[in-house]
C-alpha cells in the first residue's frame, strides 16, 4: 500500500510540473501585469479613489466567474450544435450582452456599498470609472472568450481544458490597466473622460439593439446571476479590508505590486484542488474525508507553490524597481517563506468544502469552485495585511 502511495504522488508531481506549472506561471504572468499598474498608481487610488480599493476584488472575481461561465456554456453548446464555430453567429453577440448586464449589476451594488460604508470621496467619478471600464473590458473579455472557446473546438481540443484559465488570467490583465487608464484620463482631461463615458454608453445601446437581446434569455440566466451576484457582495469583506489597510500595504511597497497575482494564484490553487476532489468524488473514488488519494494531489501541487512564490517575489522586485525605482525591504522574503503554507491552507480548505457539500447533494461544479475563489479572495486578502504589518511593523 505504501508503495502504491509513493507511486501515485510520483506520478502527480510529474503531472503537476509538466502541465499546472506552466499555466499556473502564465497566469501568475498575467496578475503580475496588472499588480504592476496598481502597485504603480496605488497612491493615486488610495487617495483620490479609495472606494474603487472597496470594489476591486469584487471586479477581478466578477469577470472570470461570469466568462468563466461563458466559457463553460458556450462549450456545451458547441457540443451540442446550437452554436455555430464561428465569431459571426448571432448568439456570440447576444451572450456577450447578456454578460455585460450580469456584470453591470453587481458593480452597482459594489459601489453603493461603498459610499453607503462611508468611502465617498470622488464617489460619482469612482461610478462611472466602474461603469465604464466593465462596458469596455466586458466586450473585449467577451470577444476572446468567443475566440478562446471557438478556436479551441476547432482544433479538436476540449475547450473546458483551456478556456476558464486563460479567461480568469485575461480578466486580471485588462482589470486593473483599464481602471488607471480612466483615473489618468480623469486627472489630463475631464471632459475626455465624459465624451468617452457616453461612447461606451452608446456602443452598449448598440450592440444591445443589434444583438436583440430579451427579458426571457436574462430571466435563463438568473441562477448564475444570483450566484455571482451574492459572491461579488461577498467579496465587499476583501474590498473593504484592502481598503482599510492600503497605507500599510503602500508602504511594504511588493505587496501593492503582486496583490492581485497573489490573489489569482490563491484562487487557481484552491480552483484546481476542488475541480480534482469533484470529479474523483463523483466516480467514487473518495470513499471517506480522510482518503489518501486526494492527499496525494494537494501534496504534489504543494510541492509547486515555493517555485511560485519565489519567482512572484523576484519578478515582483524587478517591477517595482524598473517602474518606481523604489528598494523593496529586505523582510519582503517572508513571503517566500510563507507563501507555500498559504496555499496549503487554501487547498485543505477547498478540498474539505467540495467533500461536503458533495454530502450534502450539491454538485462541487456548480458551487464549490466559484465559492472557493471568492473566499480565497477573502483569506488572500488578510494573508497580504498580516505580510505588510510583519514587513514595516504598525
Amino acid at each position: 500500500m505504501r508503495e502504491t502511495i509513493l507511486l501515485e504522488l510520483r506520478n502527480k508531481i510529474g503531472e503537476a510540473y509538466r502541465v499546472t506549472l506552466p499555466s499556473l506561471f502564465t497566469s501568475q504572468i498575467f496578475g503580475l501585469f496588472g499588480g504592476t499598474f496598481l502597485g504603480k498608481y496605488f497612491e493615486t487610488i488610495r487617495t483620490q479613489f479609495p472606494g474603487l480599493l472597496v470594489v476591486l476584488p469584487g471586479m477581478m472575481g466578477l469577470r472570470g466567474n461570469v466568462f468563466g461561465s461563458m466559457a463553460s456554456r458556450f462549450s456545451t453548446m458547441l457540443y451540442l450544435g446550437d452554436l455555430e464555430p464561428s465569431l459571426r453567429d448571432r448568439k456570440v453577440l447576444k451572450e456577450i450582452v447578456l454578460r455585460m448586464l450580469i456584470s453591470l449589476i453587481p458593480i452597482v451594488m459594489l459601489w453603493a456599498i461603498s459610499v453607503a460604508t462611508g468611502v465617498k470621496k470622488n464617489a460619482l467619478d469612482v461610478l462611472l470609472i466602474v461603469v465604464t471600464s466593465t462596458i469596455l473590458v466586458s466586450f473585449i473579455l467577451g470577444y476572446f472568450t468567443s475566440f478562446v472557446t471557438i478556436f479551441s473546438f476547432r482544433r479538436g481540443t476540449d475547450p473546458d481544458s483551456v478556456a476558464a484559465p486563460l479567461v480568469a488570467s485575461m480578466g486580471d490583465f485588462l482589470t486593473v490597466p483599464s481602471l488607471v487608464l480612466f483615473i489618468l484620463l480623469i486627472e489630463r482631461s475631464p471632459e475626455g473622460f465624459r465624451l468617452f463615458n457616453y461612447a461606451m454608453l452608446a456602443l452598449f445601446a448598440v450592440v444591445a439593439a443589434i444583438s436583440r437581446v430579451r427579458k426571457a434569455e436574462f430571466v435563463e440566466l438568473r441562477q448564475v446571476f444570483i450566484t455571482i451576484t451574492g459572491l461579488a457582495l461577498l467579496s465587499t469583506i476583501s474590498g473593504s479590508i484592502l481598503a482599510k489597510f492600503s497605507g500599510i500595504i503602500q508602504a511594504s511597497v511588493i505587496l501593492s505590486f503582486i496583490y492581485p497575482s497573489l490573489l489569482s494564484s490563491f484562487g487557481n490553487y484552491g480552483s484546481i484542488i476542488a475541480a480534482k476532489t469533484s470529479t474523483k468524488l463523483h466516480l467514487g473514488e473518495i470513499e471517506s474525508f480522510i482518503c489518501w488519494k486526494p492527499l496525494t494531489d494537494i501534496l504534489a501541487l504543494f510541492t509547486t507553490a515555493p517555485v511560485i512564490g519565489t519567482t512572484k517575489l523576484l519578478i515582483g522586485i524587478a517591477l517595482v524597481k524598473l517602474t518606481t525605482g523604489m528598494t523593496v525591504p529586505s523582510s519582503a522574503w517572508m513571503i517566500v517563506l510563507t507563501y507555500p503554507f498559504m496555499v496549503l491552507f487554501i487547498m485543505f480548505y477547498s478540498y474539505t468544502v467540495s467533500y461536503f457539500l458533495f454530502q450534502k447533494n450539491i454538485d462541487p461544479d456548480h458551487v464549490a469552485i466559484p465559492l472557493i475563489s471568492n473566499n480565497s479572495d477573502i483569506f488572500g486578502t488578510i494573508y497580504v495585511v498580516l505580510m505588510a504589518k510583519l514587513m514595516v511593523g504598525g
